[in-house]
């Protein structure tokens, strides 16, 4: 259990006050002293505190308490818009005592079980607008939601002042969003490869396929054209893959990925060129006179 007592009230004696007792020092700085136990109010000592006021409250016991600016960070957490994974919230609030009677009547509160209570529905409200792979501007809105609160507990006796917010994903988000990022770079680096590798155009191939169609060239020597034709597209294209995975552009994942799809590519291509001449020589006649009419 998270307790204020062991960071905030500084100490906790036996008081004697007697028939004469003698008003406790009170004077330092950050400091404020409290008479309780006694069949009076618990009084704090000042410069109005009497021996009389000491002797007819029959105080027991003499209690220090910070009222210096106490740092207290709270952390929980709160649903994301993807309802299966969670923010991990911080929260980093400056606490002060501003009174100390009521702070030591309260000195067993649990402050994170107090916070939670305070912050967790509002926080909720705001992290299950934002999704775990894009939440930019959340801090702000978190910072800007809690801000507003009343920065003085009457119940608790003391005070309290938002200075940070801040919230990530969750344990159990940081695989999905790691195994997210990795995709798209991935994917990035993909496309980049494409780009770099660029698209050939099948000039070549119409043109020999057009030849073989009209007759101007025998078929088994237009296809070995086209094959050798191809050969060299994916050679040169395998190379530009080889050079960029060597000089760290791409990963070999990307690499192998780029190249098993080229070399499917390759081969599709002539099982389809042979088809299409096989099928009929006319209509390839026919289709390439047409597109030149």
């Amino acid at each position: 259990m998270n307790v204020f007592e062991n960071k905030l009230i500084v100490k906790e004696d036996i008081y004697k006050g007697g028939f004469f007792p003698i008003v406790p020092q009170y004077e330092k700085q950050g400091s404020a002293f409290i008479l309780t136990g006694g069949v009076r109010d618990d009084i704090v000592i000042n410069e109005h505190t009497s021996s009389k006021m000491i002797r007819q409250g029959k105080y027991t016991r003499l209690v220090e308490i910070s009222t210096s600016s106490y740092l207290k960070e709270i952390r929980f957490s709160s649903p994301s818009k993807e309802s299966a994974y969670l923010f991990d919230v911080y929260v980093k609030a400056v606490i002060q005592v501003n009174n100390p009677i009521l702070f030591y009547q309260n000195r067993n509160i649990d402050v994170d079980a107090y916070f939670n209570n305070l912050f967790s529905l509002d926080v909720r409200k705001v992290t299950k607008k934002y999704s775990i792979l894009d939440y930019d501007g959340m801090d702000d809105e978190l910072q800007q939601t809690l801000s507003s609160y009343n920065t003085i507990d009457k119940a608790t006796g003391f005070s309290y002042q938002i200075s940070v917010v801040d919230a990530t994903p969750g344990e159990n988000a940081k695989d999905f969003v790691e195994r997210y990022s990795r995709q798209q770079v991935e994917a990035g680096l993909r496309l980049k490869t494409q780009e770099l590798v660029g698209v050939y155009s099948d000039d070549y191939t119409d043109a020999i396929k057009i030849k073989i169609a009209e007759g101007t060239m025998d078929e088994a020597e237009g296809l070995l054209r086209i094959e050798e034709y191809r050969n060299s597209k994916f050679e040169k294209k395998i190379k530009i893959i080889e050079e960029m995975r060597n000089q760290g552009i791409i990963t070999d994942k990307v690499a192998r990925e780029s190249g098993t799809s080229e070399l499917k590519y390759m081969s599709v291509g002539i099982m389809e060129d042979t088809a299409k001449i096989d099928v009929n020589k006319k209509g390839w006649r026919k289709y390439y006179s047409e597109d030149e009419e």
